[in-house]
């Protein structure tokens, strides 16, 4: 994401910070209704980043990290949408360290992912692979690597559109501390971006989550600015499902 989304960003943001409005039984109810059909099209990706450190043309000592990030399924064959980012830190990490350093030392950093896999629902694990980087929009696109056993849980191929103000919902998964367990939570559209790309920005939400309308209606899924100059202060914004699926045509 660019410098252009962060003018943007910053011209919405202005008298912007409402929380999300209080709920109806009849909205609990629907939220109970919607974690219950699609919860489990939230999950986890679990594996391993190598990441390799330049300095100054100088091969640094490896280190290894942990991935542990939220992925929504976008059909029952198992293809799934995350943030890049939380997948390959490479190119943010290479910001962050060659910052204010002298060209001739700047570090760069690069990475390699390794034993991808989902957390099902029932505890298995699948392993995936990546077949379709989007560096722009920060998105990164998963399959299984063998057929799934059965059909996957998978976000509704009816996609809308918020308007400011409204009361949308999250799903999200909870991590292994707190079971994995599935869950939803009430969040409000702060403000819906036009320019230079559509985004809506949101009161709260986890990066990789699935954001309903309270029709139940998909409306596109969470991600933060990479740069973290940027994402120290800027609230979540969510990428249009019409997006994520027109990018995702090119996953194969």
């Amino acid at each position: 994401m660019n410098s252009r989304w962060v003018v943007a960003l910053t011209a919405a943001m202005v008298c912007l910070t409402g929380q999300p409005s209080a709920q109806t039984q009849e909205d609990r109810a629907i939220a109970r209704d919607l974690l219950a059909k699609r919860g489990d099209a939230v999950l986890y990706v679990l594996g391993t980043t190598k990441l390799r450190v330049n300095q100054g043309g100088k091969d640094l000592p490896t280190a290894d990290q942990r991935i542990q990030a939220l992925v929504t399924l976008l059909d029952s064959s198992g293809l799934g949408v995350m943030s890049l980012t939380a997948l390959d830190p490479s190119e943010l990490m290479s910001a962050q360290l060659s910052r204010g350093r002298a060209a001739a030392a700047a570090i760069n950093v690069t990475s390699e992912q390794s034993n991808l896999r989902y957390r099902l629902p029932d505890g298995r694990e699948v392993p995936v692979r990546v077949v379709l980087r989007d560096k722009e929009l920060d998105l990164a696109f998963l399959r299984p690597v063998e057929k799934l056993a059965a059909p996957a849980t998978a976000v509704d191929a009816v996609v809308a559109k918020p308007s400011p103000i409204d009361s949308v919902l999250v799903l999200q998964r909870m991590p292994e501390l707190a079971g994995w367990q599935p869950t939803a939570l009430f969040q409000s559209v702060q403000a819906v971006v036009e320019k230079p790309r559509t985004f809506y920005v949101l009161t709260g939400g986890t990066v990789g989550s699935p954001v309903f309308d309270l029709r139940g209606r998909f409306l596109g899924v969470v991600l933060r600015f990479k740069n973290e100059a940027d994402a120290a202060n800027a609230p979540p914004i969510v990428l249009p499902a019409a997006d994520i699926r027109e990018v995702a045509k090119q996953a194969n």
